[in-house]
């Protein structure tokens, strides 16, 4: 079921969808044109669209959803990498202002060439990042550094 929002937003169109039954539901799912993205309480999902080549513009869009669902409160991120997409490394000093904020970041690996491409990516974070192969490993793992957060 998908029920497009009136709500205006910055990042344009707001599409909320139903998840599946087995995961709790995702209190927000936004679709913009490069990822979607679903919100919970302390964390969020998202899921970049197939042959992106992410760089600063589009992580741009990310920090409008970050500021605007996680304004006041820290927050944990699961990069979903089911598709194949390419990201900027230098686009990564530009997640610096969340260093505050973001308690962790697991990253959901389908092959060992995305697990590789996850370790190289940890380096470029001052927060815990963590890659795993399991979506039950990453909400696992983010929970704990709620937890830890005090959240």
């Amino acid at each position: 079921m998908v029920i497009q929002s009136n709500k205006k937003s910055t990042f344009g169109c707001i599409q909320f969808v139903n998840r599946s039954m087995a995961f709790p539901s995702a209190k927000l799912t936004i679709d913009i044109d490069i990822a979607r993205f679903e919100l919970y309480k302390h964390y969020l999902v998202a899921t970049i669209h197939e042959g992106v080549i992410f760089d600063t513009p589009h992580l741009q869009k990310f920090h409008k959803i970050f500021d605007e669902y996680y304004k006041d409160r820290p927050f944990g991120y699961i990069s979903n990498r089911l598709n194949d997409y390419t990201i900027n490394p230098t686009c990564y000093i530009e997640t610096k202002k969340y260093d505050s904020k973001v308690v962790g970041m697991a990253t959901l690996c389908y092959s060992d060439v995305t697990f590789q491409n996850a370790t190289f990516a940890e380096r470029f974070f001052d927060w815990p990042h963590q890659a795993f192969y399991t979506m039950d490993e990453c909400v696992g793992w983010i929970q704990i550094l709620l937890k830890k957060a005090g959240l």
